[in-house]
């Protein structure tokens, strides 16, 4: 009597799922083996590279075989021997600016057409999305001729504000469809609320609607910040002098000369290009949690 009652214990399925089959417990166990390959791919060599920036013993090349002695000598090498600073401030400037103009614009643009009924708006729609198949490196000819129009018209006008209006021009072409999308999944019911209470169309944007995009304006701004530290084609193509460079750009001349070679540096700068990322993200991930829950709620 207590065997069967033991053997009964041991059958119960606690569950509304289903049990696993064998098939599926094999193919369970291959997904758990993919992701740990993938997370493996991915922290290696995050791995590496901070390991390598703080080992002192190597030379111009990164060496796994040498013996680990803590130092900050590759980072004192970025900060005294290259224009590394300057890179920084470069690349922060550009991020700042694109990332605030894509917002602005974008909120602006997303909002007009979820909301708004005008002629055009489907064939304009349908452009932005033919748009981003043309890649950016293809108008290169036309950046060149626009930076040499306008900076004949405005002396002031360099070629770090030309990069800043190509990378904000594609990313506000292309965020504009994906807001649109998101502001659809809104009710319009709580704009004709605001609007019965004496709400303008620019008092339901305001108060409203961008309170419950802001979780999307979080990633479209983390995405637009993320940009330039990852692009190295555009500025090294429009950007000729090493002191206007961006951390990509100038972080590459450290390991694709001979003269000017030192691997563990180039890790050290790609160990420090992280922190400005990691700190914005930290900054909005209040954002992407609160934001749903936190606009045009009546009590």
């Amino acid at each position: 009597m207590t065997k069967k009652k033991k053997n009964k214990d041991n059958s119960l399925y606690l569950s509304d799922l289903t049990p696993l089959s064998t098939a599926g417990k094999i193919a369970l166990g291959l997904i758990y083996v993919l992701l740990i390959i993938w997370a493996a791919v991915i922290l290696v060599p995050l791995l590496i590279m901070t390991i390598s920036s703080f080992n002192s013993n190597q030379g111009q090349y990164i060496s796994l075989n040498s013996d680990f002695i803590f130092g900050l000598d590759n980072f004192k090498y970025l900060f005294e021997k290259t224009h590394f600073v300057r890179w920084v401030l470069n690349t922060l400037k550009i991020a700042t600016i694109t990332t605030l103009l894509t917002l602005i614009f974008v909120s602006f643009t997303g909002y007009a057409y979820s909301r708004f009924r005008f002629k055009g708006k489907k064939a304009s729609l349908m452009t932005i999305m033919l748009v981003q198949i043309i890649p950016a490196f293809a108008g290169i000819t036309a950046y060149y001729a626009i930076h040499s129009i306008v900076s004949g018209i405005i002396p002031v006008f360099s070629r770090s504000a030309m990069l800043i209006l190509i990378y904000a021009g594609g990313a506000i072409a292309t965020n504009t469809f994906i807001l649109k999308g998101y502001l659809d999944s809104i009710s319009p019911e709580l704009d004709e609320a605001a609007r019965i209470d004496g709400c303008s169309n620019f008092q339901v944007y305001r108060l409203i609607i961008m309170p419950l995009a802001r979780p999307m304006l979080a990633i479209i701004a983390l995405q637009c910040f993320i940009g330039p530290f990852l692009d190295y084609m555009m500025p090294k193509i429009l950007l000729t002098n090493p002191n206007d460079y961006t951390l990509a750009t100038g972080l590459f001349t450290l390991i694709n000369d001979m003269r000017t070679m030192n691997q563990p540096a180039f890790a050290a700068g790609g160990f420090l290009s992280a922190i400005p990322v990691m700190l914005l993200f930290l900054a909005l991930q209040d954002e992407l949690v609160s934001g749903l829950s936190s606009g045009a709620v009546k009590g």
